[in-house]
């Protein structure tokens, strides 16, 4: 009669021996994504409780247990490997949604892909579907409809992804820096895209900026520059600099909702997924209107159309919000109004609960 016993010992030996390579990787990885996520944090959390209050998160990456200069990376790499598709990795949109859903921020990989970036234009390109995608995610019903047509999966709205971050400051930090503050000015510029520089009249920008304080009787400025284009070196003295760190910043939407939390108003001069958070977090929204210069020698010809159309369709958006506006002029948009024409994109009145959130991301529909 066999050994039953020493069968099934050794069959376990043999399990135990084929799973401990894998174990150790599995392990090793979560462990390396994990004190990423603390690395990242610890940055954040520094340059928002530095004295005097300066909100500017470095734009350097955490690769492997160390810090680098974010030319390291390909201009569209993360490195981040807690999902499949390493765009969902950008400005934390994969570690926002599942801390919403009451998922955990490094495990099995989502069946999902992100839209990381809102995009006007119905042509605009977006990543296409995995034998592994199940579904898209996206904020407003418009790119989602357009996802379900092009490649015949689900695609569901679930409003501005910024709703879903949270403050890195508690509320009685965040009210005692709007006392100290006093009404806060959030002045948003464009900033360059991958190969693309963007530039800009800047004297006549911080002309409109001192005249929309002076007349509106805002007492602070906060600069929310990128990590592209760094801080400008005519920058007013009294402005306050913030920037939320590289695109790989797992943190990215906390500090953008910490600082639109002490903003009293954010004025801008080119329509970006900015304008539509501070529509979803009530920040009233001035526009400036200023020409932007744009270079594509670095980008072929068929993104340089693309690119262009995008920009166009932006430019549309922005006569249609206020018609009529000159160069150099800048005045109050209509919260109704912006609704009306951005909703599509947005979602504002989209917002997932917890469950169906977790729901989603596992890939139900």
């Amino acid at each position: 009669m066999p050994d039953l016993g020493g069968i099934k010992a050794g069959t376990g030996r043999l399990l135990r021996q084929r799973l401990q390579p894998a174990g150790r990787w599995l392990s090793r990885e979560y462990r390396r994504e994990s004190e990423s996520l603390a690395a990242y944090s610890g940055l954040v959390r520094q340059a928002f409780r530095a004295e005097p209050f300066r909100p500017w998160v470095v734009p350097d990456v955490h690769v492997d247990g160390l810090w680098h200069p974010h030319t390291v990376l390909a201009p569209q790499e993360s490195p981040a490997r807690r999902e499949r598709d390493n765009a969902i990795h950008h400005y934390g949109h994969d570690v926002v949604l599942k801390r919403w859903a009451g998922l955990p921020p490094v495990g099995r990989p989502l069946p999902v892909l992100l839209e990381h970036g809102v995009k006007f234009s119905p042509d605009a390109a977006f990543e296409k579907p995995e034998p592994w995608t199940r579904i898209y995610l996206c904020m407003g019903e418009q790119r989602a409809a357009v996802l379900r047509q092009r490649h015949g999966l689900p695609a569901e709205a679930v409003g501005p992804f910024l709703r879903y971050a949270q403050p890195v400051l508690a509320e009685d930090e965040l009210e005692a820096l709007r006392q100290r503050l006093g009404p806060c000015l959030l002045v948003i510029p464009p900033h360059s895209l991958d190969r693309i520089p963007r530039h800009w009249d800047q004297q006549r920008f911080h002309a409109a900026v001192d005249e929309i304080c002076a007349r509106r009787g805002f007492r602070s400025v906060i600069w929310m520059g990128h990590w592209k284009d760094g801080l400008p070196p005519d920058l007013p003295a009294h402005w306050i600099p913030a920037c939320n760190g590289h695109r790989s910043n797992p943190w990215f939407l906390d500090a953008q909702r910490t600082v639109f939390a002490l903003a009293g108003g954010m004025v801008t001069c080119a329509l970006g997924t900015h304008v539509g958070y501070a529509q979803a977090l009530g920040v009233p929204i001035l526009l400036l209107k200023l020409a932007v210069e744009q270079d594509f020698s670095g980008r072929s010809e068929k993104n340089r159309l693309s690119e262009t159309q995008e920009w166009d369709d932006r430019a549309s958006l922005i006569e249609a919000l206020a018609p009529g506006l000159e160069q150099g002029e800048w005045t109050g948009l209509d919260p109704a109004e912006v609704t009306r024409l951005l909703d599509p994109y947005f979602g504002f009145a989209r917002h997932r609960d917890p469950a169906t959130m977790a729901r989603l991301l596992t890939g139900e529909t």
